[in-house]
């Protein structure tokens, strides 16, 4: 085991709505089944956002909290099947309880006693971070740990949400909010063989979204274009507003599979007679399974989604929170933690 040191840099939030600060912490200690992971990068998230604003109920006793969690980063001691120098990641499902229905049925993100990093385990906007030896994930040779962060989370998202779906080539998809999960949706997407379309209200994601291979690119209130495009077989809703619902229930063809990924808590007008004529499915998604993960990487290694990633020094962690509040962020920001060996 290589020397490790007996403190750390992490960015902590003490209270809901509290300005993150860097602080110097213990370095944590690995139990049975567990494994250290020196840090290598660490993609900014909005659900980190949705944390460090308060917008998810916690005790207090859960702060301060260290956020992140798409961490990428190698094992340097724990104990576990994965040898030393492996680099694996560090994603937001950090634990389930493995003997529930939807744990043993390959639902695992659906676990009621699940534990989430950068919630209710310590994150990886740190130097070092734990991870469970049974819910590590390597890292392709092929994927490096900048642009591979964000695909523990963003990439994984939008991956698990179309896994959902029952996926035919030529089949047409429409992805609502074009931000970074929207952006990964596409890649995904157009490599599965769907034709797909994009609605933002932002004209500059929209172009980005035609650059990136998408066919149509509208803003929510164009409905006759969608339609005329020839409506909706899959939607995958991104945008974190219940104002989007009218205009996706408007533009779904018959027997259309609906995904809800947003983190929107208002209610919809859902019509139960809509649902019976139209045969349609709603469903929620949430981030994705370990195998679903495996899965996602290897295609990654092999079609990495053309998202743009901005690297960040560790110290400017709080400045691209605030940027991602104010929507000031094409792609995804990435935080570097030292040197990338």
């Amino acid at each position: 085991m290589t020397d490790l040191p007996t403190t750390m840099k992490a960015a902590l939030c003490d209270a809901p709505g509290a300005a993150l600060r860097i602080a110097e912490v213990p370095v944590p200690v690995p139990g049975p089944g567990q494994y250290l992971v020196k840090v290598e990068a660490c993609g900014i998230c909005h659900s980190d956002l949705h944390v460090q604003r308060g917008e998810e109920p916690m005790p207090e006793e859960a702060f301060p909290l260290i956020l992140g969690h798409e961490g990428i980063g190698r094992i340097v001691a724990g104990d576990g099947p994965l040898a030393e120098g492996t680099r694996i990641g560090l994603p937001w499902l950090y634990e389930t309880c493995q003997h529930c229905d939807p744990c043993l049925t390959g639902h695992e993100t659906f676990c009621q006693s699940q534990k989430a990093r950068g919630l209710d385990a310590y994150g990886a906007f740190a130097e070092y971070a734990i991870v469970e030896a049974a819910f590590a994930t390597e890292i392709p040779d092929e994927i490096d740990p900048v642009t591979g962060g964000p695909l523990l989370c963003a990439g994984l998202t939008a991956w698990s949400a179309l896994e959902r779906c029952e996926v035919q080539a030529g089949k047409r998809l429409v992805i609502v909010g074009a931000g970074g999960l929207g952006q990964y949706a596409i890649a995904i997407g157009l490599a599965r063989g769907l034709e797909v379309a994009v609605v933002d209200l932002d004209p500059n994601k929209r172009a980005e979204a035609l650059r990136h291979g998408a066919s149509l690119a509208v803003a929510p209130d164009e409905i006759e274009a969608l339609r005329a495009w020839g409506g909706a077989d899959i939607t995958l809703n991104f945008a974190p507003t219940p104002k989007v619902w009218d205009m996706i229930a408007a533009i779904v063809n018959p027997l259309s599979q609906i995904v809800a990924v947003a983190l929107v808590h208002d209610p919809v007008p859902l019509s139960m007679m809509w649902l019976i004529n139209g045969g349609h499915r709603v469903m929620g998604s949430s981030v994705g399974t370990r195998a679903e993960l495996r899965a996602f990487l290897n295609f990654a290694a092999k079609h990495m989604p053309p998202v743009e990633i901005e690297v960040l020094p560790f110290e400017e962690v709080g400045a691209g929170l605030e940027r991602l509040a104010a929507g000031d962020v094409k792609g995804r920001l990435v935080l570097t933690m030292g040197d990338l060996a």
